[in-house]
């Protein structure tokens, strides 16, 4: 393999066909640089300069070999460049789960804020439920998720918000316009639940467990929006979360209690304790913060599936 440094000064007497000269900008002595092009030459088999009365010029090869040096060397600076940017994280790869519903209405907005400063950062989405989410988390998949979280795996986060249960009933339902609602008054509804693995199902059915209550389940869906598009027609009872924000139509979208406190979860930024995360991983969470607080940028968003 041929040495870096050997190719550089190689480029340097190339380019000003003159050993004297070449050698004070790479800091060697005539003698000695002319002994590594004449190594050089030995290694590679080729003849790269000739001397022409009192002139170096370059051979063919030598003018061939002179390009491919070059993009070398212009590529090795690239990569030392793009090093030192990654190290202050202005350019890279941000990798970040969350579920479909999560996505659109707090990582999309956080995106769009954070291109603002870091322009250069690739954002790349994945989606999946909240178990699926801690388990992209611990297995490297995402750097950082949108996730309810323990720190059983060795991970850690940031609260982003609080995630609280609401019913969606369909319009004319005797619920309309409460101001909550508990399971034993909707033990006999048809309902409408997000699949197991995500937050807002988990904290529902330990509701129903402490409760003694089994539900009547209508439809499971991996979509907030699709279980409360079924609600508006008249289909049954949506389970759906939000982080305390209005909604849509605020007069069917009730409060779900258990012993006259909200069911809610906490909503972090999640990520791995002890693996490597991009130098901009750190504001893209204190964007999120923002876009997610209480009368921030998502203020107003409708329900949010966790």
């Amino acid at each position: 393999m041929l040495d870096f440094r050997q190719i550089q000064n190689f480029v340097a007497v190339a380019e000003r066909l003159n050993i004297s000269r070449a050698a004070e900008v790479v800091h060697l002595s005539q003698p000695a640089l002319s002994r590594q092009m004449q190594a050089l030459e030995k290694r590679l088999g080729l003849t790269l300069f000739e001397r022409v009365g009192n002139r170096l010029v370059l051979t063919a090869e030598g003018e061939d070999l002179l390009r491919g040096a070059v993009a070398l060397i212009d590529q090795a600076q690239h990569l030392v460049d793009r090093s030192q940017k990654l190290q202050s994280g202005s350019v890279g790869l941000l990798r970040v789960g969350a579920t479909s519903q999560t996505i659109a209405r707090l990582v999309s907005p956080t995106m769009v804020r954070f291109r603002e400063s870091y322009p250069l950062v690739d954002v790349i989405l994945s989606e999946g439920d909240n178990d699926s989410l801690l388990e992209m988390v611990d297995t490297g998949v995402v750097h950082v998720a949108v996730a309810a979280f323990s720190n059983a795996r060795g991970l850690a986060g940031t609260k982003l918000f609080e995630a609280a249960l609401r019913l969606v009933v369909p319009p004319g339902h005797r619920l309309e316009g409460a101001s909550a609602a508990t399971i034993a008054d909707i033990a006999d509804e048809h309902l409408m639940l997000l699949r197991r693995g995500f937050l807002t199902r988990q904290l529902f059915d330990l509701t129903c467990a402490s409760s003694g209550l089994r539900p009547n389940i209508l439809l499971e869906s991996d979509s907030a929006e699709t279980l409360a598009c079924l609600a508006d027609d008249g289909h049954g009872i949506a389970v759906v979360s939000t982080s305390a924000r209005p909604v849509r139509d605020a007069a069917r979208t009730i409060a779900l209690h258990n012993d006259g406190a909200p069911i809610k979860g906490d909503v972090y930024a999640v990520w791995k304790n002890n693996r490597s995360r991009p130098a901009c991983l750190a504001d893209f969470v204190s964007c999120l913060a923002r876009q997610a607080a209480p009368g921030g940028p998502a203020a107003g968003a409708p329900p949010v599936g966790l």
